[in-house]
């Protein structure tokens, strides 16, 4: 059984291309007990009517680009209206597949903190429902078995999908993680054949890399790498882990690229293959 990916059309979370505003200077060099010295601060400023243009590619088994796959998706994003959650000040990020002309519809907002000094950085980028439509998709792709069950899962919320600064507003440094959604991940019950099938899922958040180099346009562009990882355990044994990367620079001021590995499992009683196709996206244009 092959699902369709389920990360990549939630990019809307991540692809906020021309939404993303490094300042060019680094936090406050001059005091030598800065925690953030020497680090460039992140400042993330949503604009209605930002559009971006990318190249998308199917991945193979080997995450290697299929060029035969090759098709345009477009974003553009719209002022959110009224109260989701807790807040006022988000987005809607509109995505159309050029292939295909379907839409797909997400809310993002950056959570931009003050200092005293007048200074502001980004400490997380949040998505409505990130971990939700996830396991939703997953749900779908195993109801496809039969009659398994509806498991519950958590109400949409806020999710951070990328995080900077830790709460003290301390850059945060490569390899820091956090987590989406409820502590020790979720539990869901199925049942396969007669026999019971239990899945714990489990998602966080990842601070890859600073200042790598990726070739866009056939400039080197340097940028800023993160990671989502959606966790699958079937029956305690057997593990799914789906990874979302994106890269974000701030000349252009964007997202560069992003990429969802192809993955691959067997799922128990019934040993059925289960796959997870990888797709990238490569950012091509902007206005």
């Amino acid at each position: 059984m092959m699902l369709k990916r389920w990360l990549i059309p939630l990019v809307a979370v991540l692809a906020m291309p021309s939404m993303l505003f490094v300042t060019g200077c680094s936090d406050d060099d001059d005091n030598p007990t800065d925690p953030n010295k020497g680090y460039q601060q992140v400042y993330i400023r949503m604009h209605a009517g930002d559009q971006f243009t990318y190249d998308r590619y199917d991945l193979d088994e080997n995450n290697l680009k299929v060029e035969g796959s090759k098709s345009k998706y477009e974003i553009e994003f719209i002022t959110g209206q009224g109260l989701v959650g807790q807040y006022q000040d988000w987005f809607y990020r509109i995505g159309v597949d050029r292939s295909t002309n379907v839409r797909d519809t997400l809310f993002i907002r950056s959570e931009n903190i003050t200092r005293n000094d007048g200074t502001a950085y980004t400490e997380s980028v949040m998505a409505y429902g990130f971990l939700y439509q996830v396991l939703q998709e997953f749900i779908g792709e195993m109801m496809q078995l039969g009659d398994i069950g509806v498991p519950t899962i958590p109400a949409e919320q806020w999710d951070i999908v990328a995080r900077y600064y830790d709460d003290d507003g301390t850059a945060l440094d490569p390899g820091a993680e956090w987590t989406i959604g409820p502590e020790g991940g979720i539990t869901m019950n199925f049942t396969i054949n007669g026999y019971p099938l239990s899945v714990e899922a489990s998602m966080k958040g990842r601070l890859d890399a600073r200042e790598e180099k990726v070739m866009a346009g056939g400039t080197e562009i340097t940028t800023w790498k993160s990671s989502v990882i959606a966790s699958i355990n079937l029956l305690g044994s057997v593990n799914l882990d789906v990874v979302l990367s994106f890269w974000f620079s701030d000349d252009p001021n964007g997202q560069i690229k992003v990429l969802q590995e192809s993955a691959n499992t067997t799922i128990p009683i019934i040993n059925m293959p289960f796959s997870i196709p990888g797709e990238t996206q490569e950012l091509v244009s902007w206005i």
